[in-house]
């Protein structure tokens, strides 16, 4: 296994101890201006927060990345960073004026299209081939590009979709950076690894403020899609990394995405699960309810927190999990595997629906009887 030289590793502890620093300093300050110039969020229906609570947390995300792109020297001479840059700035402003003004889902699809198709100038950020998955190897020039776009635009919603309770998109974002972290250590990517540092270290000094009763901050649309966008990255550099930087983990590419798709298990399930249910009820799928997972488990009665950390502890299971089937089992076996969790999962959240609706109809029938004698 390749490790990274002793001067990238003090590197790497500085990185981490400012960004932790910077955000836990950054995210009050942001909080109280934003209070003082009277800035106010629109109050969602589907809120379980009573009063206002400011959700411009991503400044301090972005203002994190951007420190770190040039805190290290090599990282300012590199093409890559300011492809990255660019691209996280033009997500950043999209999410910032929805946060703002709150934009059509049109224009914000417009956003996100133009945020993925900045990172396509940078070749290594792009997916050249399935190695094998479902029998597609080598990609077209086009399919590459509508690929690339497609999970980079997934993933940015993906994320946006599941931060509707407090600390759930964090530490979500967390479990999600420390295995990619593994992955980019292996590979001696010193750069993608760093990101994955930056990750876990602001979004740690997040969760302190968005736990906080007197001082919580939500990372808003600005900070979910700019979380969402990051992980997307990550994401596809791992699916275009060659067989000599994945050959220490003992799998062929060929799992690599499946494998991914289990790491990523939460945002996934819940994204396509709410866009079936609001697609059969023929609701248009950007159309905000409260059907999401964790909603769906705040309505049975457990708290924002015991949700947040089950599903974080959940989704590192799964990874764990997934991570020895696609080490000794064969590709078929792995994906059947995977669907089975998806599909069991799936059940489960109907199961808890389903008894969460005709708990609440009990109690209908029990006040209207109570009113009525």
């Amino acid at each position: 296994m390749n490790i990274f030289t002793e001067q990238q590793i003090h590197q790497l502890l500085i990185v981490f101890i400012w960004v932790f620093t910077l955000s836990y300093v950054f995210f009050p300050l942001i909080r109280r201006v934003i209070i003082s110039l009277k800035i106010k969020n629109n109050v969602l229906s589907r809120s379980s927060h009573q009063g206002y609570v400011p959700n411009f947390g991503g400044v301090v995300f972005f203002i994190s990345y951007f420190s770190v792109f040039f805190l290290i020297p090599e990282f300012r001479a590199s093409n890559t960073t300011f492809v990255l840059l660019a691209a996280m700035a033009v997500i950043f402003v999209t999410g910032f004026l929805d946060d703002l003004i709150t934009l059509s889902p049109k224009l914000k699809l417009v956003g996100q299209l133009l945020s993925a198709s900045i990172v396509l100038v940078e070749p290594q950020l792009t997916i050249h081939s399935l190695y094998g998955f479902l029998g597609i190897y080598e990609i077209s020039f086009f399919y590459s590009v509508v690929g690339t776009v497609f999970i980079l635009v997934l993933l940015i919603n993906a994320f946006n979709l599941i931060d509707g309770i407090d600390g759930l998109t964090a530490i979500t974002g967390i479990v999600i950076s420390v295995f990619y972290s593994f992955v980019f250590l292996k590979a001696s990517q010193f750069l993608f690894f760093t990101i994955c540092i930056t990750n876990i270290a602001m979004l740690l000094a997040f969760l302190r403020y968005n736990f906080s009763k007197r001082k919580k901050i939500f990372m808003g649309d600005s900070g979910s899609l700019l979380l969402g966008l990051v992980l997307g990255i990550l994401t596809i550099k791992i699916m275009s990394l060659d067989f000599m930087a994945l050959n220490t983990f003992s799998f062929s590419q060929q799992k690599v995405p499946l494998l991914l798709i289990g790491i990523l298990f939460i945002p996934i399930l819940d994204t396509f699960r709410v866009m079936i249910i609001r697609y059969l009820n023929g609701k248009p799928i950007f159309e905000a309810d409260r059907n999401h997972l964790h909603h769906i488990l705040i309505d049975a009665g457990f708290s924002h927190r015991s949700v947040s950390f089950g599903i974080g502890v959940f989704n590192t299971v799964i990874t764990v999990f997934m991570f020895f089937v696609v080490k000794y089992l064969s590709f078929f076996a792995s994906f059947f595997i995977l669907g089975f969790l998806f599909l069991l999962s799936a059940a489960f959240l109907f199961w808890v629906n389903k008894n969460r609706s005709a708990i609440r109809k009990k109690i209908k029938l029990k006040n209207k009887f109570t009113l009525f004698f």
